[in-house]
């Protein structure tokens, strides 16, 4: 485990780039969560108070489904202590985070002269992967030895996209925000979804035992070994049986050479 700040320590002196490939090499790797960052010192481009005010009026297409807004404030005076937009839901394995750095860093510190050592605005955008599209995200890097910056700005490209709004009844056509332009500017889409491979009559059966072999037990158990339970329950399933079950089925027969 890498902290932020932990990546910052290690690229004054060595290359983040070739830990991937480094990680790669090792035979039980494994990416359970990736986190990248891009801080707009300033808010040149990245303004919290313009993604915002595109937020709040729907000026945005997205592949995620749900936005949030979180805001916390100081009691006394009602004043900001951070404000933070989330696209995506927070439990899942790709989400974004956009939030005010400099109310961030002003909460934490507790120096009487931080305010003069913090940006007046600064703005962070950051990307979280998990499981299999932290997975996803580090084989484009090792294997399409695909910069950490044009990850992140691929992935932007595919999930989310800020507008000029027009009169088109159609906000798929409205043409996208300048400033993203410029964000995300010659960036390819990074695609990060995982087909699923088609479940096997063998995949099937390690589920059976694995997962529900003890509960089959039990209710045969406390039937005194009465199959007429199990027996009805297999012959309602039969007529449930969907296109994918089918389809296992008949892979597995032709493998064993029996005519389906």
């Amino acid at each position: 485990m890498i902290t932020g700040r932990g990546c910052k320590e290690y690229a004054v002196n060595h290359d983040l780039h070739a830990l991937f490939h480094r990680v790669f090499a090792w035979s039980h790797r494994n990416f359970s969560r990736i986190d990248l960052a891009l801080d707009d010192i300033g808010s040149k481009i990245v303004n919290f108070e313009q993604i915002h005010e595109a937020s709040i009026n729907g000026w945005f297409t997205s592949r995620w489904s749900k936005w949030d807004e979180l805001n916390s404030r100081q009691t006394s005076t009602n004043d900001f202590l951070g404000q933070t937009i989330y696209f995506g839901s927070q439990k899942s394995d790709l989400y974004c985070r956009i939030y005010n750095k400099t109310l961030e860093r002003k909460a934490k510190s507790n120096l009487d002269d931080a305010e003069t050592s913090i940006p007046e605005t600064w703005t962070r955008l950051e990307l979280v992967y998990r499981k299999d599209r932290a997975l996803k995200l580090a084989e484009y890097i090792v294997n399409d030895d695909l910069p950490i910056g044009h990850a992140l700005r691929g992935t932007l490209k595919q999930y989310l996209r800020f507008l000029i709004k027009s009169n088109d009844s159609n906000k798929a056509r409205w043409p996208t925000a300048p400033w993203w332009d410029e964000l995300l500017a010659e960036a390819e889409q990074l695609q990060l979804t995982i087909e699923k491979e088609a479940k096997t009559i063998e995949d099937m059966r390690d589920w059976v035992d694995r997962q529900i072999s003890p509960t089959l037990s039990a209710i045969l158990k406390a039937h005194g070994g009465d199959l007429a339970w199990l027996r009805s329950t297999i012959a309602e399933g039969s007529k449930r049986l969907s296109q994918k079950h089918k389809d296992a089925i008949t892979q597995f027969l032709q493998k064993e050479g029996t005519p389906a």
